[in-house]
């Protein structure tokens, strides 16, 4: 194992970066951290990059270069693509702001790492190593095009040696079966199959835990952050605290923590079951407004039935479209609906709420024949429509509901959370709604940025499921879903009509 004073990757994906802070090796955020290159001429992306290096990044981010790509739902942001360079940025820009409202923070950033990365360069004394790994759904590299970046890199870098490590991906050659070839000149390549295939995974996931386990084996890094820079970690680190705990100043931050340590010691003394058993209420109808499917799988699992909305088995990233369709539930559907083999759900075009049909692929055969998926699409709409009406009858009618709706945190994080959900609420009374409570589920960290309002209560569960797991009885908090359910129960136990999918698969 070689120790170095600094160690970067080159691409090709956000992988290579999460690997290598997974292993210990990155401390600090770096300009191609985020970021896919994708060459108008395909093939590797390596020269691109280095050409942006050599030029000092001097036009790499320029606003007049930037275009809208897509609303990129798994993080909520937008996607923008440089036309000059083909970079991509799916990780930057929030989502429905404006470019040029947007721009000058994801620059002065930028701005940052660049400057980071040239100080670290500068600093080093004697000897950095570069890192470039293949990704699962692009061109893999050649060897030459590696070696050739090394040789630019150490002409730009004449003070130091520039070592390269090059991760190859290489289908079908187990972890165990790796090959590690030292090709000379601190040039090493290691090749195995590190594409991610746990159900649930995208083509593009990578085992990030593998990569990391070889990098870390074959080098490591000096501690490069000066004292500003670890002090400026630890007060991002404490701010995030606060905003997840809604604390607005240190003081407030103190007694939330202490909030907690009592809450713990109530738990004790009251287990979480007894004092739901304590704050039991029966309403006529328990129904899930999402935001995924884990509310209506735990109120199954205490109750043995759903009483379905048409969102218990839906998948709404944002409370905003959420409002959107409660109030104008014609939305959905109205410019159709498009198979999305990475979920194997329904995504609405219009909206972006995506829908489980009845049909059961799984993610090693995601395309179901297309008769098959037409007529799963005929029978969605149509369970849609029924869904619907029955949700505007059960809202407005005088029985009593508890309507679950399980929130990001993500979505808690952010500074609109609150009048988000108040649009939801107001939302639900547009459509009628009466004799409601609406119950927030969130992670507890973050319980405590969500207000209190008429009609409306606040419960948390330790951990939610993993997005690509939400039907994993065993994973995030049982005992707190089984709580919220003792709490909040049907006043009348109805009939399970048929087996749930998750119970089929």
């Amino acid at each position: 194992m070689k120790k170095y004073d600094f160690i970067f990757g080159v691409g090709r994906a956000c992988a290579c970066s999460q690997s290598l802070r997974l292993a210990g090796l990155q401390l600090l955020s770096l300009p191609w951290d985020w970021v896919a290159v994708n060459p108008k001429t395909g093939g590797s992306d390596l020269p691109t990059r280095l050409d942006i290096m050599a030029s000092g990044f001097a036009d790499w981010l320029r606003e007049e270069d930037l275009e809208f790509v897509s609303h990129y739902a798994d993080n909520g942001k937008d996607q923008y693509r440089n036309r000059k360079y083909g970079i991509v940025h799916p990780h930057d820009f929030p989502r429905d702001i404006p470019l040029h409202e947007s721009y000058p923070s994801v620059k002065a950033k930028y701005d940052r790492r660049v400057d980071r990365f040239k100080r670290l360069m500068a600093e080093a004394k004697g000897s950095v190593l570069a890192v470039y790994m293949d990704t699962p759904v692009s061109p893999p590299a050649d060897v030459a095009s590696c070696k050739e970046a090394q040789k630019r890199l150490q002409s730009m870098y004449p003070h130091v040696k520039v070592d390269f490590l090059m991760i190859s991906l290489e289908y079908g050659r187990s972890f165990d079966d790796r090959t590690i070839e030292d090709m000379g000149d601190g040039f090493t390549r290691v090749a195995f199959d590190f594409k991610d295939r746990r159900p649930g995974k995208f083509d593009y996931s990578v085992d990030l835990g593998k990569c990391a386990a070889v990098m870390k084996s074959l080098a490591s890094v000096r501690d490069y952050r000066t004292r500003g820079e670890i002090k400026a970690m630890a007060e991002r680190t404490r701010r995030k605290k606060m905003q997840a705990a809604g604390a607005s100043n240190a003081w407030e931050y103190f007694l939330i923590r202490r909030r907690r340590e009592f809450a713990r010691i109530k738990e004790l003394i009251f287990p979480r079951m007894a004092l739901a058993s304590l704050r039991r209420k029966k309403y006529d109808h328990i129904l899930s407004l999402g935001m995924n499917c884990e509310p209506a799988f735990r109120f199954s699992l205490s109750w043995g039935f759903v009483d379905s909305t048409p969102f218990s088995w839906a998948l709404c990233t944002r409370l905003s479209a959420l409002a959107e369709v409660l109030r104008d539930p014609g939305l959905v559907g109205s410019d159709g609906f498009s198979w999305n083999p990475k979920s194997l759900m329904w995504q609405c075009n219009r909206t972006g709420v995506s829908f489980h049909g009845k049909l059961a692929p799984d993610f090693q055969h995601p395309n179901p024949p297309a008769d098959d998926l037409e007529k799963d699409k005929a029978d969605l709409i149509q369970r849609i429509a029924y869904l619907d009406d029955k949700l505007t009858r059960i809202l407005s009618d005088g029985s009593s509901k508890a309507l679950i709706l399980r929130v990001h945190t993500k979505e808690v994080l952010c500074d609109g959370i609150n009048k988000d959900i108040d649009a939801v609420q107001q939302a639900l009374e547009v459509r009628g709604a009466k004799r409601y409570t609406l119950v927030v589920v969130t992670e507890r960290a973050v319980r405590g940025r969500i207000a209190s309002a008429p009609n409306r209560v606040i419960r948390s569960v330790d951990a939610f499921n993993p997005g690509n797991s939400v039907v994993k009885p065993k994973l995030g908090d049982p005992l707190g879903w089984k709580a919220l359910f003792a709490e909040f129960t049907p006043a009348k136990i109805l009939p399970k009509k048929h087996a749930f999918k998750f119970e089929k698969e």
